[in-house]
């Protein structure tokens, strides 16, 4: 049986990739991965690597030749949607290759999901009807998380080194654009501005907000946004941007919901605030005659939000998922792999309103046990607790076993002679080294 051979495209902006390759050759298997800017170069190893600094069109041609010389078995990459991966995965299917795809967990925190061939609105589970979750359910042996802990820190130098290293090394690689719409020092200066403003004073009076919104009694419904730049808004929907999608609800809103109620919409908690999200939903909310009905919050406790509101709208968002825990009707208006009857309304926005319905927790249940078990791993991709534990739990689900050495060949020994001491015996064969032979150029 031919030994896999393992490619590395683009992962996420951490050490992970590089340790995963490091235990899958520990494994004796061979490792290949390719740069496509400074960051990757940075969190890369320097073995087996090569950089692909041409125009990005011929990538399908340039990674068709490394395969006829190599014949990889398996590619491995963060996030199906980046331009990198859109030119590649459709070549490396077509070549037979087992596509693994890794994405942040559907369920969070202290997951991470890892699928074959695409993930998200791309998932080979996608659409699947009740009577697949509910029969196909797997038995008792549910994967249990270790706990991970808060890994906002970490994330955040990591994303600094690999913006540093690519403008350091932006030479070597003069047709690479990143998949994120604005530059390092834009995003910066938008968290720059955000934080001290949600720790110094927001955080509390959105608390009381809140609190006085549960303890009024008055329905609500929650719009929880994500992030512009999000895959799941960009390609896997029917919105341009979250700005649209934000116009097409409040529109909706103030049509078709009850008079007494009141649309929440809760900002993500990583967006940079370039975008001006507050200043948008109060002018479209005056535009549409609803600006006492709508409440914008930059900050606050989703649970409790979740818990009282009288119906969760979102795009696709492991919001989803936490709404649906928490017995919020919910709506997914964009591809989302919980979007099946029994779990998400299936009529419309405009009749959610009055008609969404709490999902059922025995469908819902079996839906994430069967979820958690094909296609969760427990850890994350930022930390060092979470990065051992995910690497562990790869290696197991890519079925990456110890690879068992050849023996090496013996030669004929001659017989020693009983009146001599014994003697040493050195075998003559030579057991082949480990060869990195392909460095970055």
């Amino acid at each position: 049986m031919t030994s896999r051979k393992f490619l590395f495209l683009q992962g996420v902006a951490t050490p992970f990739f590089r340790k995963l390759g490091e235990a899958i050759q520990e494994n004796g298997y061979e490792v290949f991965r390719v740069n496509f800017c400074g960051g990757d170069s940075w969190f890369s190893s320097r073995k087996n690597v090569w950089r692909f600094n041409a125009p990005l069109e011929q990538l399908p041609n340039w990674l068709e030749e490394k395969h006829q010389q190599h014949r990889f078995t398996d590619v491995i990459v963060f996030g199906d949607t980046r331009p990198v991966h859109c030119q590649a995965i459709p070549l490396l299917k077509r070549l037979g290759l087992t596509v693994h795809v890794y994405e942040e967990g559907y369920f969070r925190p202290d997951w991470i999901t890892l699928e074959q061939n695409g993930v998200n609105g791309y998932s080979q589970l996608l659409r699947k009807e009740p009577e697949f979750w509910l029969t196909a359910a797997p038995d008792a042996n549910t994967k249990l998380a270790t706990q991970i802990g808060k890994s906002f820190l970490p994330r955040a130098w990591h994303d600094i080194c690999y913006r540093l290293a690519n403008a350091a090394f932006s030479l070597n690689y003069p047709h690479y654009h990143t998949h994120r719409p604005f530059k390092a020092y834009r995003e910066y200066l938008g968290w720059a501005k955000r934080l001290p403003n949600n720790k110094i004073w927001r955080e509390r009076l959105e608390k009381i907000k809140i609190q006085r919104l549960v303890d009024s009694g008055q329905p609500y419904y929650i719009l929880p946004l994500q992030l512009d730049s999000d895959a799941q808004i960009r390609v896997h929907s029917p919105f341009t941007n979250v700005q649209q999608m934000m116009l097409d609800v409040m529109t909706s809103f103030a049509k078709y919901a009850p008079a007494d109620s009141t649309l929440v919409i809760k900002n993500h908690p990583l967006d940079t605030g370039l975008l001006n999200h507050c200043k948008e939903v109060k002018q479209a909310a005056k535009t549409l005659g609803i600006g006492s009905r709508v409440i914008f919050l930059e900050t606050g406790h989703l649970p409790t939000l979740l818990h009282h509101t009288k119906g969760t709208v979102l795009v696709n968002s492991t919001t989803g998922t936490s709404a649906l825990h928490h017995g919020s009707p919910t709506i997914a208006l964009g591809t989302a792999l919980f979007d099946i009857p029994g779990l998400t309304f299936q009529e419309g926005l405009d009749r959610f309103w009055h008609e969404g319905e709490a999902a059922d927790q025995t469908l819902f249940s079996c839906f994430r046990q069967r979820i958690i078990q094909d296609t969760q791993i427990n850890g994350d991709f930022y930390s060092r607790k979470g990065i051992k534990l995910a690497i562990a739990g790869s290696l197991e689900a890519m079925q990456i076993t110890p690879q068992i050495p050849k023996t090496a060949t013996m030669p004929t020994l001659k017989p020693v002679p009983t009146t001599l001491a014994p003697a040493k015996i050195i075998y003559g064969g030579k057991l082949p080294e480990a060869s990195y032979l392909y460095k970055e150029r």
